[in-house]
């Protein structure tokens, strides 16, 4: 063996060597490159023959100023492609390869040594790849095969053959630590070394431990919808993420960063996974949140809910009869029974009609909703209801051309012409002087007035103009009440009271975050739905909190792509969806294929084994072997010796050096006031929803914002008994919990909840706080 590492560390000095002479190579091209790209902007005019005399000169003037732009332009290109390169090589420079495989082909003789690493390196004279990209066809076995014999999938066709052996590296700075020979896809000691690096406040590439299920759900290239059910800690983002980076690589003829998009949790969870394909080489694919989604198309006139206040509603209301409608309105809004109802009452638009707003100007009535019912109604009702919708806004704005016309005689153009600055008025003589070149202008003063008068009406007209062309000449608040109040609830009990509520908000320009979607829907139906039709692949993160109409609604706006959907049922947080509900929806989707994550890679044993036990079936979870503590809680007598118990621990991760410590709390309330009481003893950051970013070391942040992310060390604020009680709250704390990747402290002051008393007492510690009251 060690013979074979001698080799293997010689084999790594000269791939060192290869890189650093190949970096010395590209930094000296690039420097050529920019040193033409200097030369040609300095000398740009003086390679350009000007000549406007004539048709023929102007056409052969334009023609040289586009080839001398082009010639730029691929000095500019070329300069971007070798910066790309070189920052490869400094990524292959600090670990060059991970893996071997031993391969002989069938029908040959010889055996092929496949070095896998982040990118592919290749010795151009010798036409020989020294490094494979972890995402070439015959890397998958990588990842999947023991030895034996074995196939892959190459462009040519499936390949046969025989795997030989399995080898795996660590590097460190450029230098072979250590290697080791494994029969299985990724050895257990490799994954357990790049666990104990600890968390970060980005996330990592996983392509040096994927795991065979992993990989199965990273190269499937077949499916219109791939779902990933998976528990905390499997790996379900760094997948969707390693996943994008395949796809790019695999389909890069035909597929660009810019066709992918992203809907994530929250703005920190896109910070958090935004270097992940620039680590992998590929360019960042569009992220979105839902709520921002909504917000863009809603937000300019409605006061709309997020989602946040929502669920921040959900956990802290008084329960009454006010909170119980809510709930109900909540589950039902967002589900497929509604939508379908909505489509039932869609059909039936083009007989009953829509209701109208008056156009108004300068507070008095332009052009009435009467009027515009008349012209409506006389279309022909074979026509689709939005094209009728289309052709009552064309109509609108030829008629709004005609009174801006006969406008500019009122008294009012008068009044507001005497007050144009002087700035305002020689640009209306600029614009006098281009209407008539060098034609003298009788009498110029009364054609400027008439500029002038011109100038004012069709800046007045101009927000009528755009109040047609987004249709709010639509009454959509009433045409969605007049949803609410049709018979298509009727076995709905008290939806009468939702009803009321809901129409309540929207006569203040409210729209409550369960109606964002359905009110959408309903908009864009009548008004024609805004598809995006370029992008070609949509990935959903934590999608477990997505509803079933959500589900439908985006796979509507983007119709030419195929969707990749990771989540947690054990991690829905939101009040808005029944556990598992939005999954269920997804299983009819056609071209669908779902796998389950079943193995926690994230947390130590310990921990794992104590977090499924907050779960209804816990047995559905795999902790993977890797040795740590056992979750430790503390219950404090009273508040101050609560409070206190938080600081000493706090106080000891900074002592112990840990990089990464979270204290989580049910809501942003909880978290306001752990962060003001804990701010006066320690440098800590509290995170809130807008937050991009957090800190090294200790931050405070509701559950809700932590989700999806991972620490070094989690402290629960607060799992005392009254805190965590519904059937619904017990996946909060789990999702608490499964943040910790090392070290979980729990505190409760008197006792902690029922969900962890139910918890067997040998998978966790318990210690009594007792302090009199602080300072």
């Amino acid at each position: 063996m060690q013979e074979q590492l001698d080799w293997e560390r010689q084999r790594a000095a000269y791939i060192h060597a290869f890189i650093r002479t190949k970096q010395a190579l590209l930094k000296s091209k690039v420097e050529g490159v920019h040193a033409d790209e200097r030369e040609l902007k300095e000398t740009f005019w003086n390679d350009v023959t000007v000549n406007f005399s004539t048709a023929d000169d102007t056409a052969e003037t334009i023609s040289s100023i586009k080839q001398q732009a082009e010639l730029l332009n691929e000095r500019e290109r070329s300069a971007a492609l070798i910066k790309k390169q070189m920052k490869t090589l400094r990524r292959l420079a600090e670990s060059p390869y991970f893996g071997r495989i031993d391969v002989k082909e069938d029908g040959q003789s010889e055996i092929e040594a496949v070095y896998i690493g982040i990118a592919s390196l290749m010795d151009e004279q010798e036409f020989d790849f020294l490094i494979y990209d972890w995402r070439a066809p015959i890397c998958s076995l990588y990842y999947d095969s023991e030895p034996g014999q074995v196939s892959y999938t190459a462009p040519a066709g499936e390949v046969h053959g025989e795997l030989l052996q399995k080898r795996q590296y660590l590097f460190h700075r450029g230098e072979l630590e250590a290697m080791f020979d494994t029969t299985i896809a990724i050895g257990d000691d490799r994954l357990r070394a790049a666990l104990a690096a600890g968390a970060s406040t980005q996330m990592k590439t996983i392509i040096s431990t994927i795991q065979k299920e992993q990989n199965e759900a990273i190269r499937d290239e077949k499916s219109a919808a791939l779902i990933v059910q998976g528990v905390a800690g499997s790996g379900k983002t760094s997948v969707a993420m390693q996943r994008a980076a395949y796809l790019l690589y695999r389909q890069r003829k035909h597929l660009d960063a810019s066709q992918l998009i992203l809907f994530s949790p929250n703005r920190l969870f896109s910070s958090y996974v935004s270097t992940v394909l620039p680590e992998l080489g590929e360019e960042n694919m569009t992220q979105k949140t839902f709520g921002s989604y909504v917000y863009e198309r809603l937000g300019k006139v409605y006061d709309v809910e997020d989602g946040f206040s929502q669920l921040e509603y959900a956990l802290g209301a008084q329960h009454d009869k006010a909170y119980a409608m809510r709930m109900m309105s909540m589950r039902y809004k967002a589900s497929a029974r509604y939508k379908q109802r909505m489509d039932d009452y869609i059909a039936l638009l083009h007989v009953s009609g829509l209701p109208f707003c008056d156009l108004l100007f300068r507070k008095e009535v332009l052009i009435s909703k009467e009027e515009m019912k008349h012209f409506f109604d006389q279309l022909n009702k074979k026509i689709p209801l939005t094209n009728r919708v289309h052709l009552l806004a064309e109509w609108l704005l030829k008629l709004i051309i005609q009174k801006e016309k006969r406008e500019h005689l009122n008294d009012w153009v008068e009044a507001e012409r005497e007050l144009l600055d002087e700035e305002t008025l020689f640009y209306m003589h600029r614009e006098l002087q281009k209407q008539y070149s060098n034609e003298d202008v009788f009498n110029e003063n009364e054609a400027v007035d008439h500029v002038a008068a011109r100038h004012l009406v069709k800046k007045a007209f101009q927000p009528l103009r755009n109040w047609v062309k987004s249709f709010q000449f639509i009454h959509m608040p009433l045409l969605y009440s007049h949803f609410l109040r049709s018979d298509v609830h009727r076995d709905i009990t008290d939806f009468a009271m939702i009803a009321d509520w809901t129409e309540s908000e929207l006569a203040e320009k409210r729209i409550p975050f369960e109606d964002t979607t359905p009110f959408l829907y309903l908009q864009d139906a009548v008004q024609g739905f805004r598809v995006d039709r370029t992008v070609k692949h949509v990935f959903i993160d934590e999608a477990q909190d997505y509803a079933s109409f959500q589900f439908a609604y985006l796979r509507m706006m983007y119709p030419k792509a195929n969707f990749t959907i990771v989540g947690d049922s054990s991690q829905a947080l939101f009040p808005h969806v029944e556990v598992g509900e939005g999954f269920q929806a997804l299983s009819s989707w056609a071209g669908s294929k779902q796998l389950s994550f079943h193995k926690s890679y994230r947390a130590t044993k310990p921990l794992m084994s104590f977090a499924r036990e907050l779960l209804p079936h816990p047995e559905v979870i795999e902790p993977f072997e890797r040795v740590g503590e056992t979750p430790l809680l503390i219950v404090a007598s009273n508040s101050d010796a609560h409070m206190k118990a938080v600081r000493t621990q706090i106080e000891a991760f900074s002592t112990q050096g840990i990089k990464t410590v979270a204290v989580v709390t049910k809501t942003v309330a909880e978290a306001v006031r752990a962060h003001a009481q804990l701010s006066e003893w320690h440098d800590i950051q509290l995170v809130a929803r807008d937050d991009q970013t957090y800190q090294n070391g200790a931050v405070v942040l509701p559950v809700y914002l932590a989700k999806g992310l991972e620490f070094d060390a989690v402290l629960v604020f607060d799992a005392s008994k009254e805190m965590y009680v519904s059937e619904y709250e017990r996946y909060h704390l789990y999702t608490a919990c499964t943040r910790a990747m090392n070290q979980l402290f729990i505190f409760a002051t008197v006792a902690p909840c029922h969900w962890i008393a139910k918890v067997p007492s040998h998978l966790y510690r318990r210690k009594e706080a007792t302090t009199p009251p602080l300072d």
